[in-house]
């Protein structure tokens, strides 16, 4: 349990606690005599991000290697970030591979996305896949903090029946694995991502207790209000400056979870994949879900995220960016002029939402750094070129410095070099002095 606060010297795990809200503090310089001269450096926080139906490769794969490479046309909303940027090409998934199970390319890159495994293919109850790269992670150091680790996702999706090709729908529609036999269930609909980091734990399953919060139009803030001003009164200016910034950020994400719309009417689903979810009306709940992040981050509420802005083959359709027809439908492009325009405004604005995500870490502060020199990011797919359907040389970023990751270069790596080998390197950065990882042959980098 975090422990309460205390006015000489405040526990990094300090809170504000009122009726029904458990509001997780971001670092104030008032918790550094608690930590002493010799604390240990800032923990990493890190994200995967998982995007469906692979990507435009001509438009991904920078030119030049090294610290010397150009920014290519997907990836320019990162080029103010250029320094933070580590661009790997050559990385392949072999458990994503057929390995002589047929059809089935969508499921298969989801579910060895982060765990490097060869999904069995398998419609029933015994799904097996492989313990994912954020879960070794949240076994080390997810302990430090309220939630060991956060499951969150565009696109709902059920956990049992056949969702492509003999596959199980726990194949397609996760990407966390706890163990080999056991998803994680991610959450998809933001309001209850929000009463899970900043309600009380024990109230964040009974509805009846929340639609009576709503009824009584009280705020997670109102809740806290008289704690928040005790302790405004007990810090300096800078720390009460800081205070204000962070709880007006919680204030805006409730005034925005308010406001947001429904997402817009499903659209079709293509033969041999089936979703629950094929919607779009997606670009507010991403926003949303990026601000949630970034305020668990801060808080240091959880170190450990994952985030799917898709379910494997995801049909969703794209109406911000003029796009009426689905993803996956448009990713079996066949050369097509036109279908290639529309994927290339898709994957366009992935990254510009990335990039307006990690703007945000960049601009946020904790202990004397930004979030951004302290987080480590990987955006990527399991599938690179979405008409093929090919699992090797993919389309995979790392964004952030923490814990001196090898940012500022394109990194060409060996033809099917595992990508289990970033995923390695991703945890001994992040201080998981892991040996092995999948099927890893030794850390990326």
């Amino acid at each position: 349990m975090p422990t309460p606060l205390h006015r000489s010297a405040l526990s990094r795990r300090a809170f504000l606690r009122g009726s029904g809200a458990l509001l997780s503090l971001p670092w104030l310089s008032a918790m550094a005599p608690a930590l002493g001269p010799s604390a240990p450096p800032a923990p990493v926080r890190a994200l995967f991000i998982f995007a469906p139906n692979g990507k435009k490769m001509d438009d991904w794969k920078p030119k030049g290697s090294g610290g010397a490479f150009e920014i290519p046309f997907l990836l320019e909303p990162l080029k103010p970030w250029k320094k933070d940027l580590f661009v790997a090409t050559g990385l392949g998934l072999d458990g994503a591979d057929a390995q002589g199970d047929g059809p089935g390319d969508h499921a298969r890159a989801a579910a060895a996305f982060l765990t490097s495994a060869h999904p069995k293919k398998t419609g029933g109850a015994d799904i097996r896949a492989g313990i994912s790269v954020d879960q070794v992670l949240a076994n080390h150091i997810g302990g430090a903090t309220r939630f060991p680790s956060l499951e969150l996702g565009l696109e709902a999706g059920r956990a049992s029946g056949i969702c492509d090709s003999g596959y199980s729908c726990a194949y397609s529609n996760n990407i966390s694995w706890k163990s080999d036999t056991l998803p994680m269930a991610k959450e998809v609909k933001p309001k209850k991502v929000f009463a899970r980091l900043f309600g009380d734990p024990g109230d964040v399953q009974s509805a009846a207790k929340l639609e009576d919060q709503r009824r009584r139009r009280k705020s997670i803030l109102d809740l806290a209000l008289e704690d928040a001003k005790r302790l405004r009164g007990s810090v300096g200016a800078p720390d009460a400056r800081k205070l204000d910034e962070y709880l007006a950020g919680v204030r805006d994400l409730e005034k925005r979870l308010a406001a947001a719309e429904p997402s817009s009417p499903s659209v079709a689903v293509p033969a041999g994949l089936k979703s629950t979810t094929a919607a779009g009306g997606n670009e507010s709940t991403l926003s949303l879900l990026y601000e949630m992040i970034a305020l668990a981050f801060e808080s240091d509420t959880t170190r450990v995220a994952t985030l799917m802005l898709g379910n494997g083959g995801s049909n969703r359709s794209y109406p911000q960016v003029g796009v009426s027809e689905g993803h996956h439908d448009l990713s079996h492009h066949g050369k097509d002029q036109e279908k290639l325009r529309q994927v290339r405004l898709i994957n366009r604005w992935h990254i510009e939402q990335l990039a307006a995500f990690y703007e945000r870490l960049t601009k946020t502060s904790v202990e004397g750094k930004s979030l951004s020199e302290q987080s480590l990011v990987l955006y990527g797919s399991g599938i690179s070129d979405g008409d093929r359907h090919d699992h090797h040389d993919l389309p995979i970023i790392v964004l952030g410095r923490g814990g001196g990751f090898p940012t500022g270069r394109h990194h060409s790596a060996s033809p099917r070099t595992p990508l289990a080998n970033l995923h390695l390197a991703i945890l001994r950065h992040a201080g998981a002095r892991e040996s092995k990882f999948g099927d890893s042959t030794g850390p990326l980098v």
